[in-house]
């Protein structure tokens, strides 16, 4: 209810709203399931085609921590580029990845900037806000473009 109070006057409401709903009346009592149903669901609304891997059911030493781990994941997987969050910059090193034939990539989301009701922008608030205001093809043009790698 404080969702669609907050928003129900937002001009991508009605788009957003039965998302949103969908994702928060879902009955899994698993977290870790809510969450990866809810980015299932957000990246069906929004027409993104990657396929989501659980790392947990890949086969490999689950034992390993880190890097050593990321890494496991990518050769089984026969990946040979892996990209990170740009939060991920201090936890690994470009040169430990090459040693495997890996190339170690960091994503940085460009900042957006769009009308919330006429009141000052307040950056980085969720997805919900930014489908709420947006049009749903500058967000997906932005989801397909919006970053740079590093």
């Amino acid at each position: 209810n404080r969702i669609r109070e907050a928003y129900r006057r937002a001009p991508y409401f009605d788009l957003t709203m039965p998302l949103v709903e969908g994702i928060f009346n879902s009955e899994e009592k698993n977290l870790f399931n809510f969450i990866f149903q809810s980015v299932q669901k957000l990246k069906n609304h929004l027409g993104v085609e990657t396929e989501l891997v659980i790392s947990s059911q890949v086969e490999i030493n689950h034992e390993l921590k880190a890097s050593e781990k990321v890494i496991s994941i990518c050769k089984k997987l026969g990946a040979d580029n892996y990209i990170n969050s740009i939060g991920g910059l201090e936890l690994y090193n470009k040169d430990e990845f090459e040693v495997h034939q890996l190339k170690l990539q960091f994503i940085k989301s460009n900042p957006i900037s769009y009308q919330q009701f006429g009141n000052e922008f307040v950056p980085w608030l969720s997805i919900i806000d930014v489908l709420m205001f947006v049009n749903p093809e500058i967000v997906e043009k932005s989801i397909k473009g919006g970053y740079e790698f590093i």
